[in-house]
């Protein structure tokens, strides 16, 4: 049996099902043990050496990538919005096109928030000036005599005191509503977006004519501007008509022909009612006044202006007082 053991050899097929892993010959080595890399077994498979086609490709991608990284990347290009709009100028009554003119695109172009203009008609409707304020004077408000009606004793009836106690006819109400000033505040900057806003609205939907020149009218006769409004297909229509200084036949031909339309200045404007209007018709001198009005602190009247400067330096100046009288006294030095 020993020479039959030593005679019989186990052939490839075998071996490899005796051991479990079948031995072909590969290209890519087995990966070495952790710790230090032992010897190959006898038996195990070298690896072939590679093509010399296949090292020269390598090569060459791997000094392509190089050259790649080694370049500077070209500059992005970034593209600004626009900064202005065209808008088309006509004259007044006929409308008929005269040229174009560049407008801010922060004031024509911007696309709509309906919460900012929310934001601006609640502060008008909390600030307006029509409405009914919740407050009720007491008796020390009214302005009465503080003396005693009647004498305290002699006249047979109940006692009584001053004309402002809540048991008299005109008197003070006791625990009334305090609420002597309903109105909120908002933002210069938020009120004045509202504002852009609402002009962007009417100018994207073709709804904003600007005037090169003044709209005046030469009569201030009703059939004048009826006719002008008819022309247009104004009539019965909430037309708002912004100008920059008074327009007195306008004004006085609308307000029997066509009451729905309104002439108002444009210091006097505000949100609510240019949203409530159909159409817009503004003059570009007006135009210029509210885009500059609107764009930030520095395009504030100069009566603004040296208020807003003399407030913020009595800030200052209590600031500085109030921190001079709350700081620690020195110490009194003695000599001896």
């Amino acid at each position: 049996m020993r020479a039959l053991s030593l005679l019989w050899r186990p052939s490839r097929r075998s071996y490899a099902t005796i051991v479990g892993t079948p031995i072909y010959r590969s290209s890519v080595p087995a990966p070495a043990p952790l710790g230090k890399r032992s010897q190959q077994p006898s038996g195990y498979p070298l690896p072939e050496p590679e093509n010399s086609t296949i090292v020269m490709a390598r090569e060459a991608e791997q000094a392509a990538f190089a050259s790649l990284d080694a370049k500077s990347e070209p500059p992005a290009v970034v593209v600004q919005p626009p900064m202005s709009v065209l808008t088309l100028l006509r004259s007044f009554p006929s409308l008929e096109p005269t040229s174009f003119a560049p407008a801010p695109a922060n004031v024509l172009d911007l696309p709509f928030r309906r919460d900012i203009l929310w934001m601006a008609v609640v502060y008008e409707n909390d600030n307006s000036t029509n409405r009914a304020s919740r407050f009720v004077r007491n008796r020390a408000e009214l302005g009465y005599s503080r003396k005693k009606m009647e004498a305290q004793k002699g006249r047979g009836k109940a006692r009584v005191g001053k004309a402002g106690a809540p048991l008299f006819n005109n008197g003070g109400k006791p625990f009334g509503p305090r609420h002597p000033d309903p109105s909120t505040n908002i933002l210069r900057r938020v009120y004045n977006l509202a504002m852009r806003t609402a002009f962007s609205y009417f100018y994207h939907r073709h709804l904003l004519t600007v005037l090169e020149k003044t709209a005046e009218i030469s009569t201030s006769q009703p059939k004048a501007a009826e006719s002008v409004w008819k022309a247009h297909g104004w009539h019965r229509k909430k037309v708002l008509v912004i100008v920059s200084d008074t327009r007195s036949n306008l004004s006085e031909a609308l307000k029997s022909s066509q009451p729905l339309s309104k002439v108002i200045n444009v210091k006097d404007l505000d949100v609510r009612t240019v949203l409530k209007a159909k159409e817009i018709i503004i003059e570009k001198d007006a135009f210029d006044y509210l885009a500059e009005k609107t764009q930030g602190k520095e395009y504030l009247d100069d009566s603004k202006r040296v208020s807003q400067i003399k407030r913020k330096q009595r800030r200052l100046r209590l600031h500085h007082t109030s921190y001079k009288r709350h700081s620690p006294r020195s110490p009194i030095k003695t000599v001896m």
